[in-house]
């Protein structure tokens, strides 16, 4: 896979996590970008279990909390999924 290909790839995932973080567990929209920190808006272990399980169910591939709790932003829960074989 080129570069553009994984780049396009990541920003759409991105895209698409940051828009579960604010539809279903209300991120603050006009505060939360694909960069922004999880703990900035107030995310706790817990919320980020609910996340990781609805990821693995969206994408069809194991994400653990400990794996969000890790990347901590949108963007580098973007990239893990892409090197779990995840595209858009």
């Amino acid at each position: 896979m080129s570069n553009s290909v994984t780049s396009a790839s990541v920003a759409a995932l991105a895209d698409a996590v940051l828009a579960l973080l604010v539809d279903k567990y209300e991120a603050p929209a006009e505060t939360t970008a694909v960069d922004t920190e999880f703990e900035l808006v107030g995310f706790d272990s817990l919320i980020l279990v609910e996340v990781a399980v609805d990821l693995s169910r969206r994408y069809g591939t194991e994400v653990t909390d400990d794996e969000l709790q890790e990347a901590g932003t949108a963007a580098a829960v973007a990239e893990l999924l892409v090197t779990k074989g995840v595209s858009v």
